[in-house]
């Protein structure tokens, strides 16, 4: 009789507990994150008035004769499944769906969340505001994100500032077209600054600077003035002694009539220790240029080896005073000894040129003359004055600045032609296609940037700036200048359309304080097929900015963008996977930590774990109210029936006491 008793109050305390459990998911319908429970019943033990009887020759066998002792709780189960995903146009609130937890940490450990309702604090941090717990994951460095790491807080501060990155690479990519319109050159009509013209069959950008004056003389000489500096000359004017212009030396010739003396500096590329002498005088042949090398082949008179000093000083014949008379070079190991009359090199740089009156100087613009007074060079780009000799000026022609060039054909068109390019009657000529490029300084200061692309031969391209020329002044909205040059391989393609070779390095000299720079032309994307020029450049510099927003993507990528234009991955939020899930302790807040059963936490990314991430939107509680109000009746119906067995049982009690009476 007693036995009911129990059952029955075991039945009741389960039940209860059941209806705990059902009471508290009913109550967190609307928890972000929250996932519901379930209780599992199982049957106590029971007792056994007889045991089971095998089967005999005689008699079947008996089943045994047990009574249940009641139920038990057998588990309380965390249903780790997906709760519906809700929009909530936040952006910085996220949705797990899939087997995976936010992690979150503190001073005090780690834990893990479904909850995404995520927020910046007043410092920058990402946090859990209910909590202030930070959410982990990794940091990037200047946009460069490495998810190999420790996890660490995320922190992206409001008005986050980005320094400003000069442009290093121009990457070009899309197609050229291979077969653009070609016409034949009929004439071509020079248009200058002055507003003259001249029509002429044949053109080469001779006069691109600056208006020049060039003066014949009756000796045969012509020399270029720049116009704006040269001053007034008429016909069967003497020039002797007369200031004309100053240009650069390009190299010193020796003469019998006269000689020239070089001093040296050991290359620093050079094996040589020492070389003496270190000068050499009345050169009677030989041009010469400071920067430029001096070598000579000697015969070796005697080595001497230095095994302290590790060296060998090799005694030259030097009969001509031409040569040298020793050089010291390092040890050479196992290398071949050297050995008497071998012949050895020796080559120096000439720092400085001692001319003697009656040398040659060649000036970098071709103009050449016999020095009527000793000189000394001692830089590569040392000027020098030029006077006019006893000559008479027997011809005069100005040539203004080229302001445009049009290109006539054979079939009646006028082209628009570049100024920097070379154009002959019977020639073919091809439109060139025009790109722009930004670059932007050390500064931040953006400049953009016109390059040429013109065919100019079967599969060949040759790459220009503005007007075709090799150099270019941008014009700043400041009023300072930026010079610009190029300096380029022609662009070639095979009978394919594919990149076979080219490139070129643009070379930045700024006004703005900016520092010098080269920027590197990446052709390598380049096709030429039939069809349209679509060809583009991207470049990676920028101007400094400030962070102005974020985005999350799906795979938990903080992505910053800036007022220069620039987006940058600033953080990726980290996720953790655990085997069983369920087996996780709950700590309240809507909080998890690992158990002895869950498993330790893999911590990747979402699309390491195989989950996604939407953004801007929450995870709703996984609870099923329909199914909840169910199971509230079944455990009623269930708590009634146990309470029936008590309410029996006692009145049979009391009939068992009343049978004394």
């Amino acid at each position: 009789m007693m036995r009911s008793l129990f059952s029955g109050v075991s039945g009741l305390k389960n039940h209860q507990t059941r209806m705990d459990v059902i009471g508290n998911n009913i109550s967190n319908v609307n928890t972000t994150g929250f996932k519901s429970s379930r209780v599992t019943f199982t049957d106590m033990l029971s007792q056994n008035l007889t045991g089971a009887a095998a089967p005999s020759d005689n008699r079947g066998g008996t089943n045994p004769k047990q009574i249940g002792l009641g139920s038990s709780v057998a588990a309380v189960d965390l249903l780790f499944t997906n709760g519906s995903v809700q929009s909530t146009g936040k952006n910085t609130d996220l949705c797990i769906s899939g087997n995976a937890l936010f992690q979150v940490k503190d001073n005090s450990g780690t834990y893990y969340t479904r909850n995404g309702a995520f927020e910046f604090d007043a410092d920058g941090n990402y946090v859990l505001p209910g909590s202030g717990l930070y959410v982990q994951g990794w940091m990037a460095n200047e946009g460069v994100l490495s998810t190999t790491g420790e996890t660490t807080n995320i922190k992206i501060p409001a008005g986050k500032s980005m320094e400003s990155q000069a442009t290093q690479t121009a990457t070009y990519t899309k197609n050229l077209n291979g077969t653009p319109d070609g016409y034949k050159v009929s004439n071509i009509q020079i248009n200058y600054v002055d507003g003259t013209t001249e029509t002429t069959s044949s053109y080469s950008p001779t006069n691109l600077a600056g208006a020049t004056i060039s003066l014949e003389t009756s000796l045969g000489n012509i020399y270029t003035l720049d116009a704006s500096k040269a001053g007034t000359y008429v016909l069967d004017q003497n020039l002797n002694g007369v200031y004309l212009y100053t240009g650069q030396i390009q190299s010193v010739t020796a003469k019998t009539t006269g000689t020239v003396g070089l001093d040296f500096k050991i290359p620093e590329d050079s094996p040589y220790l020492s070389v003496s002498p270190m000068s050499i005088s009345n050169l009677n042949s030989g041009t010469y240029s400071v920067g430029g090398e001096y070598e000579v082949t000697q015969k070796i008179k005697n080595a001497t080896a230095d095994n302290a000093a590790k060296t060998i000083k090799l005694d030259l014949y030097n009969t001509d005073g031409k040569g040298f008379d020793s050089v010291t070079i390092p040890w050479p190991g196992n290398s071949p000894m050297y050995h008497e009359n071998d012949n050895f090199t020796v080559t120096m740089e000439i720092t400085q040129i001692n001319a003697a009156t009656g040398a040659d100087v060649t000036l970098k613009d071709g103009h050449k003359e016999t020095l009527t007074a000793a000189l000394v060079v001692n830089k590569p780009d040392q000027d020098y004055p030029v006077y006019g000799k006893n000559e008479t000026v027997t011809g005069e022609k100005r040539n203004d600045i080229v302001s445009s060039i049009i290109v006539n054909t054979t079939d009646g068109q006028a082209l628009s032609g570049l100024a920097g390019q070379t154009y002959t009657a019977g020639d073919t000529f091809y439109p060139s296609v025009v790109t722009t490029v930004s670059v932007y300084d050390s500064l931040g200061g953006a400049h953009d940037l016109p390059i040429l692309f013109t065919k100019t031969g079967e599969n060949t391209w040759t790459l220009s700036l503005n007007d075709g020329k090799d150099e270019y002044i941008i014009k700043e909205d400041d009023g300072t200048e930026t010079k610009v040059k190029l300096q380029s391989k022609t662009l070639k393609f095979d009978a394919a359309g594919a990149y076979v070779d080219g490139d070129g390095t643009l070379s930045f000299e700024c006004q703005n304080g900016a520092a010098d720079q080269q920027v590197n032309i990446n052709l390598g994307g380049l096709t030429q097929y039939i069809g349209s020029s679509t060809i583009n450049a991207d470049t990676n510099g920028h101007a400094a900015g400030t962070l102005s927003s974020i985005s999350i993507d799906t795979s938990g990528i903080i992505t910053g963008t800036y007022t220069n234009g620039v987006k940058q991955a600033e953080a990726q939020v980290a996720v953790a996977q655990f085997n069983n899930a369920s087996g996780l302790t709950k700590t309240g807040d809507s909080l998890y930590q690992e158990s002895n059963n869950s498993g330790t936490a893999n911590v990747k990314t979402a699309a390491d774990l195989g989950v996604t991430i939407t953004p801007s939107a929450l995870e709703m509680s996984n609870v099923d109210v329909a199914n909840e109000f169910t199971d509230m009746i079944i455990t009623q119906r269930g708590f009634q029936g146990n309470s029936k067995i008590i309410t029996v049982s006692d009145e049979m009690l009391e009939t068992l006491i009343n049978m004394k009476r």
